[in-house]
């Protein structure tokens, strides 16, 4: 038998989080699987019309930092560093993709390139933006990705253990659910809060020892407005 969300924990702030109505609170929350409420908060974070992610952890001891705008409209910004530099800036607007790479960047990934073709690669797009067509042969893999589907798919898995109890907690003040689970067998622990007041969002999500420790968290509250940068820093790839 699934193991079922029990009523005590969270039941309360449950009421408000999963839209249901008083009588409905009174009935079935305990019965609302933890697959369940992870559904309804997936849903309601890709649902949202704006959502700013901020990513910090380490992938291999190298630290990884990473932050996502997106607006309603599938616009987004995106910046990305691995380490201390190599940093990649990402902008898709209106059907059209965007890429700066800094210095570090393009030497890490150009590296296949002469030394002669790597530096005149350097002095052409240092500072600059790279002009993709969205979906072109071209374009960069994974970059430019702002639709609403943000791949939650992985942590509607593997909650049936009864250990895993939800616990009710704040997050910047904010009403919260609690859900953590241990992940393999080498102390790696994975964390979701999801807002217990109003649509039941990801608030944060942390992951502890493993390979990729690192936060993230969610910010509903500030409107995203996305912009082309200037022309004559522009360079366009056919």
């Amino acid at each position: 038998m699934r193991a079922l969300l029990r009523r005590p924990v969270a039941a309360v702030f449950l009421c408000t989080a999963l839209t249901l109505s008083a009588t409905a609170c009174g009935r079935f929350v305990g019965d609302l699987t933890r697959p369940e409420i992870l559904g309804k908060a997936i849903r309601a974070t890709e649902s949202a019309d704006f959502v700013t992610v901020y990513s910090d952890g380490l992938s291999l001891a190298v630290p990884m930092k990473n932050r996502t705008s997106r607006d309603n409209r599938g616009n987004c910004t995106t910046t990305l560093s691995h380490g201390a530099s190599d940093t990649v800036d990402v902008i898709k607007l209106d059907g059209d993709v965007y890429v700066r790479r800094d210095e570090a960047r393009l030497r890490r990934e150009e590296s296949h390139r002469t030394p002669e073709e790597l530096e005149a690669l350097i002095g052409r797009l240092k500072g600059r933006w790279t002009k993709y067509p969205a979906g072109g042969p071209d374009a960069p893999e994974g970059l430019g990705t702002c639709g609403r589907k943000i791949g939650f798919h992985w942590v509607e898995n593997g909650w049936d253990d009864d250990s895993m109890e939800p616990t009710a907690t704040t997050v910047d003040g904010r009403k919260a659910l609690k859900l953590a689970k241990p992940v393999g067998g080498d102390g790696e622990t994975t964390t979701l809060y999801m807002a217990a007041e109003g649509p039941p969002y990801f608030l944060k999500i942390v992951m502890t020892g493993g390979e990729t420790p690192g936060t993230t968290t969610y910010d509903y509250d500030r409107p995203v407005e996305v912009k082309a940068p200037p022309a004559e820093d522009v360079v366009v790839v056919d």
